[in-house]
């Protein structure tokens, strides 16, 4: 048997133990391989970049569980650069379940170990907020005739950030990640076409062919696009977690595929050529 027989016979249950050895590699020890990071994600993370410190972001977490692990990496990574900016983030959740992504995300983030941030002064989640878009125009109509307390029952006039607080004008910018295109779409509705308020959006890439037109035209300074743009967010941030290990399982089982398809390609075609 000629080698390139031997290549045209090598076992599945050898190709597939190779797979699996690529996917373990770098989910057990991330490498953190160079990306080329699109032009939204840069968009989002210059827009923070730029900004004073100091300046209040209104947040929203618009997922729940079965968006988190699409949502949820590049909603740590924007948090990190947010208060290594010193930027004061008032966080509130359009989602259901936002409020159970909320704890996961802040163990993630430590700001009070990491950044030294304190909560009511630095941040502070307002919970759950029902009602959509109607949510969104009474949070930038008067947030305190919405809202008294915070998602501890904590009253907003006794937290520095949140009494500082009360209408669109208040907020530097408006920042959301959710897997729901009502609200998508709905902050750029209340927010920018309303308020003038600039727009930051985090999105599962199935939706982004419908937000990204809001992207083009300038309603939105940014915009994640699902895994990819959060791996983009965290090698921007320098804050490597599941989206890097992610796009570099991704890496290595593709470029492993791609050689078992050209050594196939290649014994098939040498081996033809031998037959002659």
């Amino acid at each position: 048997m000629s080698i390139w027989e031997k290549l045209m016979s090598i076992p599945r249950e050898v190709i597939m133990a190779l797979v699996f050895v690529a996917i373990l590699i770098p989910a057990l020890n991330p490498l953190g391989l160079p990306l080329m990071t699109g032009k939204m994600s840069e968009d989002w993370y210059d827009a923070i970049d730029t900004m004073p410190a100091g300046s209040v972001v209104l947040f929203d977490i618009g997922y729940g569980s079965g968006g988190y692990p699409s949502l949820g990496p590049g909603n740590i990574a924007a948090f990190h650069q947010m208060f290594e900016n010193d930027l004061r983030i008032v966080i509130m959740a359009t989602a259901l379940e936002g409020g159970m992504m909320y704890p996961l995300i802040m163990a993630g983030v430590k700001p009070e170990s990491n950044y030294g941030a304190v909560y009511g002064e630095d941040y502070v989640f307002l919970g759950y907020i029902a009602g959509g878009q109607t949510a969104m125009a009474g949070v930038l109509g008067n947030l305190h005739a919405l809202a008294s307390n915070d998602y501890q029952g904590t009253s907003l006039s006794s937290l520095p950030l949140a009494a500082e607080v009360s209408s669109a004008d208040d907020f530097d910018v408006v920042a959301y990640m959710t897997t729901a295109g009502g609200t998508a779409e709905g902050w750029v509705y209340q927010a920018y076409s309303q308020y003038q308020r600039p727009v930051l959006g985090g999105c599962l890439s199935m939706m982004t062919t419908s937000i990204k037109p809001y992207y083009d035209s300038g309603q939105m300074l940014g915009l994640m696009d699902g895994i990819k743009g959060a791996a983009d967010l965290e090698f921007l941030t320098g804050h490597p977690g599941d989206a890097i290990i992610s796009s570099d399982i991704l890496s290595f089982t593709q470029t492993l595929v791609l050689i078992f398809i050209v050594i196939g390609n290649v014994a098939f075609w040498m081996q033809k050529g031998g037959a002659r």
